[in-house]
């Protein structure tokens, strides 16, 4: 990198202030102009951006003052739809949100699916975000079931009874072979419980 010295040349002195160097350099040239690209400059570039600008708002009152006033009637009429499709839209749009609201989602949630499901017709549109809101409960209700389905798999099964919980000899003889083996191992006072003599 050079230094200072060898930049300024002959106008480098000791001591120069901030202010001096600055102006010291503000005659240099660093960079060879014949290797840069070919470039306008901003005063050209904003004089013919300005003389485009012209041209066209003359081009178009041009146009205007040729048009009959049918073809007049027919521009403004044809901006008039696009506003209203445009509004037909935002309106769907809002529609489709209060759908996905009401469904208990919220914004990050439905983002990504508004332009999947909006279109300028609003009736389409709420027909789209409903669909998409029983699909998504669907897999939610389906998930919970399989959440619970998997908790219920490991929970024990608790052994029949009568009323509070307590088995009569009436419920046992009720029970399967099996019931009533499980109940006999996990219970060694069950003769007890049955109120059985031998």
């Amino acid at each position: 990198m050079a230094s200072l010295k060898e930049l300024l040349g002959d106008d480098y002195k000791e001591g120069m202030t901030v202010e001096e160097i600055e102006a010291a350099l503000a005659d240099k040239e660093f960079v060879d102009p014949s290797t840069l690209p070919e470039s306008v400059s901003k005063k050209l570039f904003d004089k013919t951006a300005s003389e485009l600008a012209t041209v066209k708002k003359e081009l178009r009152k041009l146009k205007e003052s040729s048009m009959t006033a049918e073809e007049k009637v027919q521009e403004e009429l044809n901006k008039a739809q696009e506003l209203q499709k445009t509004y037909a839209k935002e309106l769907a749009k809002l529609k489709a949100k209060e759908i996905f609201v009401e469904a208990g989602l919220i914004e990050k949630d439905y983002a990504s699916l508004l332009d999947a499901v909006v279109s300028e017709d609003e009736e389409v549109t709420t027909t789209r975000a409903k669909a998409m809101v029983d699909v998504i409960n669907a897999q939610k209700k389906a998930v919970e079931q399989a959440v619970k389905a998997e908790l219920l798999k490991d929970t024990p099964k608790p052994p029949a009874g009568g009323p509070g919980g307590v088995i009569t000899k009436e419920h046992f003889d009720k029970m399967s072979s099996k019931e009533q083996l499980e109940f006999i191992q996990k219970n060694p006072n069950w003769k007890e419980i049955l109120n059985i003599e031998l």
